[in-house]
């Protein structure tokens, strides 16, 4: 197309400017096309990039308005109009090739209705095309319209149809100016960044346009009408420049901003952080975070406030932050940022992994803690123990022993003297020696049971429930050995929730345990009272429980509902 925009241009310029005004309608052709190319390869400004090829292509066929052919001339001053139309059209939906304003939807919607009743029908009645034109450097003796239909001009066609027309396109060059330079003014920093290098020069080639048929309208044989109309060509590809500008610089700032943030979010970081290097990666000083609140449903800020998300047209949109199905929060940025899907879901991902280590660290800081308690609890219930065994030792066993010795003496004293009474003193030392025995006996059945040692669990908790308040059956099919401090924490967890059923099963009339060997060994102690409600506060007997089991890396869970009795349920970890 640039090739033959040359040729038709050199051919048809008879000036000795033929070679610059070449170069110029080359440009307009170029230019446009390959910044639309470039656009198009973005996902982004696809359809800006399509929009401005279809633009190229139309701002080719203008450029045949400087043949001297009549049907390639009348094809390019046809096609000058529409070209306006597609111009105005991008200056005002760039960057994304859709208008959402109402304002620009009715500007082009008039446009199009200006051009589709003022113009073009004007083509098959019209002896010549109005000059001077933009797009034709012909000034006088240019070709006739090769499409008129009529043997001489209808008089209201300039009495009535080119005035109102020149009216019209100069209000509607002088709204899509005013319209360009509000949105320079009200831009944010962030749109700025994009807008500014288009908008400058679309405000200044629109104005050109109306003061161009303002005067020739005045005075068409005015010098300034050829300034002007060289400046409105040769705005078409500063414009087309200013939209490659304004492509690169937006590039440019993604590429910074992904960099930013993978060099800003650090893990773990608190809220007000996290906002604050997600608002300087993304250059926006107004970025919020709000969250979703856990219970109700409701979004709210870091301080726990309520908050509400942004309303169409506040400048503002929200991305929400989901953890699988699961909203968790939502971004709260520039709507210029709204077409940049790829940027706003990078940012989104990067916070979720801030907020996701931020609750890791919870959790593990929590979990530490709860180890840090449950290690001095362990310290504080063996110290306990040993004070326990201690005195037990002290106030039992040794005052039996003292007293076994001093009648030991006596018995001893009565066999120098009397054979007999120191005889019958020695057999009756026989029960008070076996008590102290059976004493001791259930002294170290209390720190570790012989009868677990020797037969493993089955057998010692069948043991332990023949003795239980309550009737108690005991499923240990397929049940092992494993080590002593696993044997021991099971044995000692399912007696203490045997004990719980008895002292606060209310209505409990029979206990079911049950042991099982799949992944870890896995216990469950399950009672038929009445059970309790949730929230009710557990006891120490739990406390101790899950002490032991977490112990040696296992869990234990309480589940109980008003009516259905309850169940505690705990595994460990064992090796195959």
């Amino acid at each position: 197309m640039t090739l033959v925009t040359v040729e038709v241009t050199l051919a048809g310029v008879d000036s000795g400017n033929a070679g610059l005004a070449a170069a110029g309608r080359a440009t307009m052709v170029a230019v446009p096309v390959a910044v639309g190319c470039y656009a198009w390869q973005r996902t982004s400004h696809r359809l800006f990039g399509v929009l401005l090829i279809v633009a190229g292509f139309g701002w080719f066929l203008s450029t045949l308005s400087e043949s001297d052919n009549a049907l390639l001339y009348s094809t390019g001053r046809v096609a000058s109009w529409l070209v306006e139309l597609e111009l105005m059209y991008l200056a005002l939906s760039f960057p994304t090739g859709r208008l959402t304003e109402r304002a620009d939807r009715r500007i082009i919607g008039g446009v199009a209705l200006l051009v589709a009743v003022l113009y073009l029908p004007t083509a098959l009645l019209v002896q010549d095309y109005p000059l001077p034109a933009p797009y034709t450097s012909c000034e006088s003796g240019c070709p006739e319209n090769a499409f008129v239909v009529l043997e001489s001009e209808p008089e209201f066609i300039g009495s009535v149809i080119r005035p109102l027309r020149d009216a019209l396109t100069a209000f509607f060059f002088l709204a899509v100016t005013v319209r360009l330079a509000q949105r320079v003014a009200g831009s944010t920093r962030l749109m700025r960044r994009t807008l500014s290098p288009v908008l400058v020069v679309a405000v200044l080639r629109f104005f050109a346009l109306f003061l161009l048929v303002v005067i020739r309208r005045v005075d068409s044989e005015a010098e300034a009408n050829q300034v002007l109309g060289w400046a409105v060509v040769l705005g078409l590809p500063a414009m087309a420049a200013g939209f490659f500008a304004g492509l690169l610089r937006w590039r440019l700032f993604v590429a910074n901003s992904l960099q930013s943030l993978g060099l800003r979010i650090h893990d773990g970081a608190d809220p007000e952080t996290l906002r604050k290097n997600l608002a300087d990666a993304l250059d926006d000083p107004g970025l919020r975070l709000v969250y979703r609140h856990p219970v109700s449903g409701h979004w709210i800020d870091a301080g726990g406030r309520p908050a509400e998300l942004p309303a169409p047209g506040s400048g503002q949109r929200a991305t929400t932050i989901a953890d699988g199905d699961r909203e968790i929060a939502a971004i709260v940025h520039d709507e210029a940022l709204r077409d940049q899907a790829e940027l706003v879901e990078a940012a989104a991902g990067f916070a979720r992994v801030a907020l996701d280590n931020r609750r890791l660290y919870a959790e593990v800081e929590s979990s530490l803690e709860d180890a840090r308690n449950s290690r001095a609890r362990i310290v504080a219930s063996a110290d306990a123990e040993r004070r326990r065994i201690e005195r037990d030792l002290h106030d039992g066993a040794q005052q039996r022993l003292v007293s076994l010795r001093i009648k030991l003496e006596l018995a001893e004293e009565a066999l120098r003297d009397d054979p007999d009474v120191g005889a019958e003193r020695l057999n009756a030392l026989g029960p008070e020696v076996q008590a102290t025995l059976d004493e001791i006996r259930a002294l170290a059945h209390g720190v570790y049971p012989p009868l677990l040692a020797d037969r493993g669990l089955g057998e010692a908790l069948r043991a332990a429930a023949l003795l239980a308040p309550l009737a108690a059956t005991v499923s240990a099919d397929g049940i092992g050995r494993y080590r002593p401090e696993v044997e021991s924490a099971v044995y000692f967890c399912c007696l203490e929730a045997l004990q719980n059923a008895a002292k606060h099963a209310d209505g409990a009339t029979r206990v079911n345990i049950s042991l099982s060997d799949g992944d870890g060994l896995r216990f469950e102690v399950r009672d038929d009272g009445a059970g309790f409600t949730a929230g009710s506060p557990e006891g120490a007997g739990l406390t101790n429980m899950r002490d032991r089991v977490s112990a040696l890396g296992g869990d234990v869970e309480v589940a109980s509902a008003a009516g259905a009795g309850t169940v505690v349920t705990g595994s460990i970890p064992v090796p195959a």
